[in-house]
């Protein structure tokens, strides 16, 4: 059959789309796009922002109007069911928990999932090892939608982890709704640090590369690790308000002074590590102050970049019956800022990377003889390179930054900018 998968949300989402894409190729289905008239659509939802429900309802309405048979999971679909029953009645809604059971109401022949994933549209794969959360976050439904936290067995990890080594991927990306609670429902937890060895001791070659963590999870084994050649010198560390009333308000469990104290431990391993961070602005009783508290923060601590996002009420959370909501062009305005910084801190840290040179993973040729790819630290790198080789390891020079990209040549080669 002609199938068309869509995917919306996090790298956990697109973790579960490539497992099943992977199978369905397996067993002889055709993924094509909704242009090309579909049997089934699959449609693989996120429900993280009131933004990301429209979405959702707009790509589902999509496949609806294909004709074709239409199969939605994801958070989404756990959370507002009804506004997907009010699309069509004719949906198939199946719950994040069920996810691997779309490969049987699709082709019965297909028991289980293979451990060897074909992952080949992707350079750097990514390997779930949990899903679901444990804190009740008072604007988030994702513990919601997702449960509580859920680890895959370490064997079962490792071995799909060698079989991506064993077809020449050289990076993967560890994921998962919240990767600093792996093992917690596990006996004999030994913790994501326990998992990390474990990879590393079982593999040669492939880099790891660490999902969003919480700061409070990087303790000293973790710290230790990140002076690993083979761990990515790259966090992301949520940090969502720079003001402590609101982190209390969100029901964080953390103050400014203890991420301070962690970010001095980060930068003391590794001085070079690109560290990113979440940030709501507009959060209810956010004023000025406290807004300003979280700009001040952000512009004089070594964070480099920041994925920012206007505050949203999401159904049922504490927060969406708090007062004190912002009006949303003053959220507009408060974003506007944030880019602003964002966009100096990125270009900041870009311009440090000329004269080094930095292992870039290939991901897709650009034009003849020009490579895109991502360093270890987690920025884009387009350089010349005669022979495209995807998934391999190159070693470039970086020679100038410009438009958001570094720009160098793959060592032995020559070039011209």
């Amino acid at each position: 059959m002609k199938i068309s998968l869509l995917t919306l949300g996090c790298k956990t989402n697109l973790s579960e789309s490539d497992r099943i894409r992977s199978v369905l190729m397996q067993g002889g289905h055709n993924m094509v796009s909704l242009k090309e008239s579909p049997d089934i659509c699959i449609v693989n939802t996120c429900t993280v922002t009131k933004k990301a429900d429209y979405q959702c309802r707009q790509l589902i309405r999509r496949a609806v109007r294909t004709g074709a048979r239409v199969i939605v999971t994801g958070c989404y679909s756990e959370i507002l069911e009804k506004e997907i029953r009010a699309i069509s009645e004719d949906i198939d809604i199946v719950k994040n928990r069920d996810k691997d059971k779309i490969i049987n109401m699709i082709d019965s022949n297909n028991k289980s999932f293979s451990l060897k994933i074909n992952v080949s549209d992707r350079a750097r794969p990514f390997v779930k090892i949990q899903e679901g959360c444990n804190f009740r976050c008072s604007y988030c439904v994702i513990h919601r939608a997702r449960g509580r936290a859920r680890s895959r067995p370490e064997s079962e990890i490792i071995g799909e982890i060698k079989g991506l080594e064993e077809e020449g991927f050289e990076e993967v990306v560890l994921t998962g709704t919240h990767i600093g609670l792996y093992g917690v429902d596990l006996p004999g937890n030994t913790g994501l640090s326990g998992l990390l060895r474990k990879i590393l001791l079982c593999t040669e070659r492939v880099r790891l590369r660490l999902s969003s963590l919480e700061a409070k999870e990087i303790d000293g084994q973790i710290l230790e690790l990140l002076e690993e050649k083979r761990i990515c010198p790259h966090l992301h560390l949520p940090l969502q308000s720079g003001d402590d009333r609101i982190l209390s308000l969100m029901k964080r469990d953390y103050n400014i002074k203890e991420i301070e104290k962690k970010l001095k431990e980060i930068y003391k391993i590794n001085r070079d590590i690109n560290l990113g961070t979440d940030v709501i602005v507009g959060f209810p009783g956010e004023g000025d102050p406290e807004f300003m508290n979280t700009y001040n923060f952000l512009k004089e601590h070594s964070f480099n970049y920041f994925h920012i996002f206007p505050y949203s009420d999401r159904p049922g959370t504490e927060a969406s019956m708090m007062g004190g909501k912002v009006p949303g062009d003053l959220k507009k305005e408060r974003y506007n800022t944030l880019k602003g910084l964002d966009l100096q801190k990125r270009h900041e840290y870009r311009r440090a990377q000329v004269g080094s040179v930095l292992e870039v993973v290939s991901e897709r040729p650009v034009r003849e003889g020009m490579v895109r790819g991502k360093s270890a630290n987690y920025l884009d790198v387009l350089f010349e390179d005669k022979e495209f080789r995807k998934s391999k390891t190159r070693k470039v020079k970086i020679l100038k930054e410009s438009k958001g990209l570094l720009l160098g040549i793959a060592l032995n080669e020559c070039i011209s900018f």
